[in-house]
């Protein structure tokens, strides 16, 4: 069995991977969903969170795990795990970005979805006056983020979301190949994706090769597709760990 540490995106909270979280743990797996600094349930002012502090809190949550740990991140959440996995690369049995920011060193998630200028994720985010967060317009959010998503799930979904530490997208990476390159990586294609769409996804895997892995679903998979989602992290824990990075999985 194994340990899986599970990484929000950008403006919601572990709360998210709520789905998610009983699946695995039924399979018998061990689990831990945080809320990043300013999110979700943790009480830090956003607008003072860093990259570095999310990656020092959940630093600290990887040393106490005894066993060697699968670090899931969703969207915006694969800037941060890709910046662990060069902190504590020892603790890590794998890499996993579901529709997530894969980033090369030396760029900002900010960079990334710059690829694409068009994309309804940057025309939807509100920075706040004093330039420190963002939120996403109202009216955007369901399209954006909960396409498939039951209406039930997309309201509980909406009402807890909170502004977003801009310095996250802001602040580029540094990943080096012996550290960050020695973890084996894996990417969850979400290909009706509204927010980081599948040509996006795509451009960064070739940047950076990963397994892939494919879910047919929007950018909310642990909300429309839970059971296939957590089929796809079986899959990764049933792999070798020494199984080198890139390449489909099917």
């Amino acid at each position: 069995m194994a340990t899986f540490l599970l990484i929000h995106g950008a403006c919601t909270g572990g709360w998210c991977w709520e789905k998610v979280v009983p699946l695995l743990e039924t399979a018998g797996h061990k689990v831990c969903a945080p809320d990043l600094p300013g999110l979700g349930n943790d009480q830090t002012p956003p607008a003072n969170v860093t990259l570095a502090d999310n990656v020092e809190k959940l630093a600290r949550l990887l040393d106490k795990m005894e066993d060697q740990v699968i670090l899931v991140g969703h969207s915006l959440g694969g800037i941060t795990i890709s910046q662990l996995a060069e902190a504590r690369r020892r603790k890590l049995k794998a890499l996993v970005y579901v529709c997530a920011l894969l980033p090369t060193s030396g760029k900002s998630g900010r960079d990334m979805t710059a690829l694409e200028p068009d994309a309804l994720f940057r025309l939807s985010r509100q920075v706040s006056p004093d330039g420190k967060t963002y939120t996403f317009a109202r009216d955007k959010l369901p399209s954006l983020f909960y396409a498939d998503v039951s209406p039930e799930d997309r309201y509980k979904a909406m009402e807890r979301l909170r502004p977003q530490p801009l310095a996250i997208s802001t602040t580029p990476v540094t990943l080096t190949e012996e550290r960050f390159g020695s973890v084996p990586r894996w990417y969850i294609e979400c290909t009706h994706d509204n927010a980081i769409r599948i040509a996006l996804q795509r451009a960064m895997v070739k940047a950076t090769p990963c397994k892939v892995l494919r879910l047919e679903s929007g950018h909310s998979p642990f909300f429309s597709n839970p059971e296939e989602l957590v089929e796809h992290l079986e899959t990764i824990a049933a792999a070798r760990s020494d199984a080198p990075a890139g390449g489909s999985a099917f």
